[in-house]
């Protein structure tokens, strides 16, 4: 599963990755500070106390608090964006590593929009269901991160195959290869949220989910049948 990721990060200087590369690390410090200045705004308007020593304390927690929650919920929403540049990275990737087996699309990249939007509302709502439980944790964080890890890998596992596997297995076919692979799906997912949560690094993390689930996708019985 790591060698996915280290083929993935070979695969940066390419000149045909650059463009998508500057793109996707743009939108998603934008997707970051966005997130963050949206979450302090609604605290810092929340007067918690109308003593003003005590509010002040309050804002500056709350500023605290905006980049925690920021930084808890980026890994689902840049998931989300990196479906506009998903169909040129996978493209620079079977380009390069597997021109001689270039596979026919068989899906719209709307319906993949579609989805992606579907599956994101979903993996939102169950993060933000979860971030009272990670501040009930902070005496024992080791808990609070092992339901983070688990929380998000298997939710990013299962995104990113399934916009990955749209491009080239017929929908109905996804829910059984999805099944027999969910334990190497759950890795990869968890790995890919452990690069969420590095610094810098993490702006790179839907670059290198997407090259690694096109290398991943590529190994699988059912992609070799029809090459």
């Amino acid at each position: 599963m790591i060698n996915l990721f280290l083929i993935s990060v070979s695969q940066l200087p390419d000149p045909a990755f650059r463009r998508v590369i500057i793109k996707a690390i743009l939108l998603s410090i934008f997707v970051f500070v966005f997130l963050a200045i949206v979450v302090w705004f609604v605290l810092s308007e929340t007067n918690f106390f109308t003593f003003w020593a005590f509010e002040a304390f309050a804002d500056t927690l709350g500023g605290i608090t905006a980049i925690v929650i920021a930084w808890l919920l980026f890994p689902t929403l840049a998931s989300f964006f990196i479906t506009l540049f998903l169909e040129d990275i996978a493209e620079a990737v079977e380009s390069r590593y597997y021109p001689d087996t270039l596979l026919e699309k068989i899906n719209n990249p709307s319906a993949m929009f579609v989805i992606s939007l579907r599956f994101t509302a979903i993996a939102l709502f169950l993060n933000v269901l979860a971030i009272p439980f990670y501040f009930f944790t902070i005496w024992f964080p080791p808990l609070g991160i092992f339901v983070f890890y688990c929380l998000n890998g298997y939710l990013l596992g299962r995104e990113y195959f399934e916009l990955v596997a749209l491009r080239h297995i017929k929908m109905e076919d996804i829910p059984s290869v999805r099944q027999a692979n969910r334990l190497k799906l759950f890795l990869f997912g968890s790995v890919t949220t452990f690069l969420f949560t590095i610094p810098i690094i993490n702006f790179l993390a839907p670059i290198l989910g997407v090259t690694g689930m096109t290398h991943f996708l590529r190994k699988l019985p059912i992609i070799k049948s029809i090459q």
